[in-house]
């Protein structure tokens, strides 16, 4: 097949796997970054002034909760990115009939976006009782 191309289009393909490479390992890397950085920064958040009246952590919570579902949202859109930079490379791949060496393994970050979405969900609940204690 890579006998149909000729030398500028081969090239193209070449530089087209090393972009795709490099969004590949950019997506993975978003897939595991973003969620910790949620998570610190929820420890951080809800980790100062624990002894104030309930209004100002029913806030934070709310924050923490509205937080975690846009860092929720990204995580998708990031898994399908991922998806379809490894998906065009293995077109690439066989384009330049070089051997298979991209493999999507869907699931490998599903812990941590559990753990974005619990999170969120916790907060969203705290934040809820805490504004019920408030109006008591």
């Amino acid at each position: 097949m890579a006998d149909n191309y000729s030398p500028d289009q081969l090239e193209s393909l070449r530089v087209q796997l090393v972009e795709l490479n490099n969004r590949g390992r950019w997506y993975s890397s978003q897939l595991w970054q973003v969620p910790f950085a949620y998570l610190a920064l929820v420890g951080f958040v809800l980790a100062a002034d624990l002894d104030e009246a309930p209004a100002g952590p029913s806030l934070r919570y709310m924050a923490v909760a509205v937080l975690g579902i846009a860092v929720s949202c990204h995580m998708f859109g990031i898994t399908n990115g991922e998806r379809r930079a490894v998906t065009n490379l293995q077109k690439v791949e066989e384009a330049l009939q070089i051997p298979p060496t991209v493999l999507y393994k869907p699931g490998y970050t599903r812990p941590l976006l559990a753990a974005v979405l619990l999170t969120t969900l916790g907060s969203a609940a705290m934040a809820v009782k805490l504004l019920c204690q408030v109006g008591a």
